[in-house]
């Protein structure tokens, strides 16, 4: 959205996506339908004394669970990048295993009462890194041709820059509920393997 962090440097808990409209374009309805979603859900439990702990997943990427074929989005994504149908893009992302971990131990920690949680890797790893990641799997398995791939050269990451931090997450999930979310690159590898 291209909007500032509150703090003036990276994104926190404590910012709220104020700047996406519903019916500007897809992406900003689906950004606005989860901020309105999240505040509704505060509000109710707020009005019923019920328990909350939100947690706010960046770009899901990831394998599927052992032997499960997937058509989820992510994976697709990957397959165009992989075939040269699309341009690798830099996102900023959590690996789906981190995001499924940190839920159940939100579900089974009292720390987590009544707390945001970004769910993401701090900075985003350039489409450059990410397409040199996919390629190397392509060369090595046999999958495809790796000359095939191309990336967004263009996206300079908006607000804050792609390489620098863009969110602090990693020490409240470490702290709160023991989650270690692993690197973009990894997820990519394990990802191109399917």
């Amino acid at each position: 959205t291209n909007q500032p962090p509150k703090n003036g440097r990276w994104y926190t808990p404590d910012d709220w996506n104020t700047m996406s409209q519903l019916g500007t374009n897809w992406g900003s309805s689906y950004q606005w339908s989860k901020t309105q979603s999240e505040r509704r859900a505060w509000e109710l439990c707020q009005q019923y004394n019920v328990p909350l702990t939100v947690l706010c997943p960046s770009f899901v990427f990831g394998p599927p669970s052992d032997g499960v074929m997937s058509n989820s989005y992510s994976l697709s994504l990957v397959g165009q990048w992989i075939r040269g149908e699309s341009e690798v893009q830099s996102r900023l992302c959590v690996d789906v295993r981190d995001a499924a971990l940190a839920h159940v131990r939100a579900g089974t920690s009292d720390a987590a009462n009544g707390k945001r949680y970004i769910l993401s890797s701090e900075a985003r790893l350039s489409s450059l890194d990410v397409g040199k990641a996919l390629a190397e799997i392509v060369e090595n398995s046999g999958i495809g041709d790796a000359s095939r791939i191309r990336c967004d050269t263009l996206f300079d990451g908006g607000a804050i820059k792609i390489g620098e931090r863009e969110v602090e997450a990693s020490e409240l999930l470490e702290k709160d509920l023991g989650v270690v979310c692993r690197p973009t690159e990894e997820t990519m590898r394990d990802m191109a393997k399917t």
